[in-house]
């Protein structure tokens, strides 16, 4: 029996080494053949060839900050808005949430949650983020009064849903402080 368990080990051995091993060089980048791949946005792009004599120039991706501009909050506060602007980043969008003639939102507001709802060309919500009223930060302005609340943030999404976003809405479940009750934590 001892002599039968070395050939089928050294057996085994050979018959998994394989011509195309797959090595990888970097954090996204590896080696298959004779060909160099990067893995960008969950997708895998040949970005040379070992065995070509010419130098191919590989491209990077350059993130651009978009602006998806203003978002009424009026069923909140008469006159509030917000304002997104983001950038795309690997498979992440970092974002800036900025709420607009709010001023008063700590005092006079319960806590609660701005949704912001990315939507495509068809008016579907394609993906969320969520902000808490307790992470917004308050911009204070000359007088020494806050004049915005800011949120910076981020979330995982896949580059095809980022493609996709038009637009954008947001939904609260922030309520105006009652007059008559008292609430010592607020």
């Amino acid at each position: 029996m001892k002599n039968l368990i070395l050939p089928i080990v050294l057996g085994l051995l050979l018959a998994s080494c394989d011509r195309n091993q797959t090595t990888q060089i970097g954090e996204n980048t590896f080696v298959r053949g004779d060909k160099v791949y990067r893995v960008i946005d969950n997708e895998i792009n040949e970005i040379g060839e070992l065995s070509s004599k010419a130098v191919r120039k590989f491209e990077v991706l350059k993130p651009t900050e978009k602006n998806y501009g203003n978002h009424t909050l009026s069923y909140v506060k008469e006159g509030a808005s917000t304002q997104l602007d983001a950038l795309y980043r690997g498979n992440f969008l970092y974002y800036r949430l900025t709420l607009i003639n709010f001023t008063d939102l700590k005092s006079g507001y319960n806590p609660g949650v701005f949704t912001i709802e990315f939507m495509d060309d068809f008016g579907f919500i394609i993906h969320t983020a969520q902000v808490p009223t307790n992470e917004l930060i308050g911009m204070v302005g000359a007088n020494n009064e806050v004049q915005s609340y800011v949120f910076n943030g981020k979330t995982e999404m896949s580059s095809d849903i980022n493609k996709a976003i038009k637009e954008y809405s947001v939904s609260s479940t922030v309520k105006a402080k009652s007059k008559s009750s008292y609430n010592p934590w607020y």
